[in-house]
């Protein structure tokens, strides 16, 4: 083998790798995008819809039952009624709230009842690019912008938690590798959130 060759195999090497390693961000950098510029097409693209679904369903049913206060032996069977019909009601729930639209809410740290289609208080505008710039620290309470940490959690998982200055708790994404591209699979919100 000539060493051009092998020194042409070691660049296409290093840039399949560069490119493996840089997805989820690229990804991540993708989705910010679309949030910003109100693009659901876009931002639709890079969700696994029927995951995300049922993550938050999970989500909200564990918290539901942990809300529910311990109940007599005699009120057991009505309790456990009273939770199957809650649960399908959140299924429906959060089948109607996660869209694009919904999905950009929580991503800007929304609650899941902000994004309820019939919801009259709510105005859906875009977000301003100011409000997803990296906090510096020296802000006022006020003035404070979404703080980002990404990581990867495994060679197919990534991780991207989201602290929104309002919030106590952060919002985490997490993106799973489908092929070479990226989706979000999860998004995991806080207890305040699931409220």
């Amino acid at each position: 083998m000539s060493k051009k060759l092998k020194t042409s195999i070691v660049v296409v090497l290093l840039l399949v790798v560069g490119y493996l390693f840089a997805a989820p961000y690229l990804t991540i950098y993708q989705i910010h995008q679309a949030v910003k510029n109100d693009d659901s097409t876009a931002l639709a693209g890079h969700i696994d819809f029927p995951s995300v679904r049922q993550s938050l369903k999970d989500q909200v049913n564990a918290q539901m039952l942990k809300d529910i206060p311990q109940v007599s032996s005699s009120d057991r069977g009505l309790a456990a009624l009273g939770a199957v019909l809650a649960s399908s009601m959140v299924d429906k729930l959060v089948d109607v709230m996660v869209t694009p639209q919904g999905v950009s809410m929580l991503l800007q740290g929304k609650k899941l009842k902000e994004s309820l289609p019939w919801q009259d208080k709510v105005e859906f505008q875009p977000v301003q690019p100011s409000e997803f710039e990296l906090s510096s620290g020296t802000e006022k309470a006020s003035d404070k912008k979404a703080n980002y940490k990404a990581r990867y959690q495994s060679f197919h998982q990534f991780a991207v938690e989201i602290q929104q200055p309002e919030q106590q708790m952060p919002v985490n994404i997490i993106l799973q590798r489908q092929g070479l591209s990226w989706k979000v699979t999860q998004i995991l919100l806080p207890t305040e959130q699931l409220k």
